[in-house]
């Protein structure tokens, strides 16, 4: 069974379709999952049906979106998880996608100073004191008092920064201050959250 998105293969965040492929055999779970499904979730709006459906035809301007939205979110992926290393965090630069999930176990000392103890604690107060927004690691299974956090970096102006990649050849790199006038918010809120662990 294959899962997917269109959101996430797509760095296309906040356009949620996702699908399911069912080998043959299994058509008995497939239409039980179906039926399940048909009570659960509601009916995906018509623009995301049409992009789903230019996505999946494939085709030029869907490879070249891909090549540039791809080589968009790999630098800003990259330089985030550089900024939360930067402030002590343990982070990997993503491997796809538009999260990163930062670990502050090792400012665990920092934290419980401040009366800090669980990840959802670290999530409230950061919320309450610089008004950025992320998720617990505690939402993706993991331990209260292990200090991951989820962040998301799809918080920018898509349409302008694709347009402005493809006055870049694909070969090559984004030229540098590329994020920052492009991802700008995505930036600063990073830049909040490090500042605030750093106080």
């Amino acid at each position: 069974i294959l899962s997917g998105g269109l959101s996430k293969w797509c760095g296309a965040g906040g356009w949620r379709l996702g699908l399911f492929i069912f080998p043959k055999r299994l058509r008995w779970l497939q239409e039980a999952m179906a039926a399940v499904a048909t009570e659960t979730f509601t009916s995906t709006s018509a623009p995301i049906q049409y992009a789903a459906v230019t996505a999946f035809e494939e085709g030029p301007e869907i490879e070249e979106y891909l090549v540039h939205s791809r080589r968009i979110l790999k630098a800003l992926g990259g330089l985030l998880a550089s900024r939360f290393r930067e402030a002590s965090a343990d982070c990997l630069d993503p491997a796809g996608g538009f999260y990163l999930f930062p670990d502050f176990s090792p400012l665990r000392e920092r934290f419980t100073n401040r009366g800090l103890e669980t990840s959802v604690d670290i999530c409230a107060r950061l919320l309450e004191d610089t008004g950025v927004a992320v998720l617990p690691g505690a939402a993706f299974g993991r331990s209260p008092e292990e200090l991951f956090l989820r962040a998301a970096y799809v918080d920018f102006d898509g349409e302008a920064a694709l347009a402005a990649s493809r006055e870049i050849p694909a070969g090559e790199p984004l030229p540098s201050g590329f994020i920052s006038t492009h991802c700008g918010r995505v930036l600063r809120a990073v830049d909040l959250i490090c500042d605030w662990v750093g106080a």
